[in-house]
């Protein structure tokens, strides 16, 4: 049944419709994107659900001072014995599903307290791109023309067979490209009241980190920040004078990592989202940048 399905959208679909102005959204959904989730083996009922255009509540997601509205209708939410697992967003094949306003729309559904998937999917009829919330970057990323090349791919990442392995509840993921993918730039400043300080790293005489976890919407989140020296001297009086004077020391080439023991001290930060992602043996984040400490 499903080999039949898979050929017939392969081989059944003039691709050419795509180029015709009136082959909209809706149609992508029904002549694209449907046959391929019921070749996965999703239906209208039963243990694998598809559930159309799902109401999603809480139209807002509140970080620090700021305010960003998101959208709340997914194209299609995919259950398995109730337990959502992964959601889908269709586009006109004149939108893109790659860099775009589009993708922050799909992540935030993907993130929303209701859903708390690890997985989102967006097709425009000509390409398909499958995103894991912790990865900048699609995992699955294919021309639909080709699905018969890339189906086994496809299958043992989002079949219900495999879903719900791969689909943790609970994320533990980076703060920066969790705002970042909700549409924050660079113009967007943030404020974190009281933030823990444990620890603070110095790698060269104008590059200190810190780093801390924080809960939201029941998920919690490493959250990073990058500051330089003028930063760093606002720290003078917020922490231990010795710690301070271990900090203002020159690097020789080593990192100074300096670790609170005795107490934890809080922090005012004022903030804007990183500009380069960085990297280490087991993840990439982005961190944030601090403009001013009180």
């Amino acid at each position: 049944m499903k080999e039949q399905r898979l050929t017939s959208v392969v081989t059944g679909f003039d691709f050419k419709l795509l180029d015709d102005p009136e082959f909209g959204e809706d149609s992508v959904r029904e002549e694209i994107i449907l046959p391929i989730i019921k070749g996965q083996g999703y239906q209208a009922n039963g243990r694998y659900k598809i559930v159309r255009s799902r109401k999603l509540l809480h139209p807002f997601v509140s970080i620090g001072c700021q305010k960003r509205p998101i959208n709340i209708i997914p194209d299609y939410v995919f259950e398995i014995d109730g337990k959502p697992c992964w959601i889908m967003d269709a586009k006109a094949p004149g939108e893109s599903v790659i860099k775009s306003s589009h993708v922050e729309q799909a992540y935030s559904y993907a993130m929303h307290c209701e859903i708390k998937s690890v997985y989102f999917a967006l097709c425009n009829g000509r390409e398909f791109a499958l995103y894991h919330v912790s990865e900048d970057k699609p995992i699955l990323r294919f021309p639909v023309i080709a699905l018969a090349a890339y189906w086994e791919n496809l299958n043992n990442l989002l079949s219900p067979e495999t879903i719900l392995v791969k689909n943790h509840g609970h994320l533990n993921k980076d703060f920066g490209l969790h705002i970042k993918r909700l549409g924050f730039t660079l113009d967007h400043r943030l404020t974190f009241l009281e933030f823990p300080l444990l620890y603070i790293a110095k790698f060269n005489e104008d590059h200190f980190t810190f780093a801390n976890n924080i809960v939201l919407d029941d998920f919690t989140y490493c959250v990073s920040y990058d500051f330089g020296q003028n930063v760093f001297q606002q720290l003078q009086g917020k922490i231990p004078q010795k710690a301070f004077e271990i900090l203002s020391q020159p690097n020789n080439d080593s990192i100074i990592n300096v670790k609170f023991a005795d107490a934890i001290y809080f922090i005012n930060v004022e903030c804007v989202l990183g500009e380069k992602l960085a990297e280490n043996d087991e993840e990439i984040f982005l961190p944030l940048r601090i403009l001013r400490l009180r």
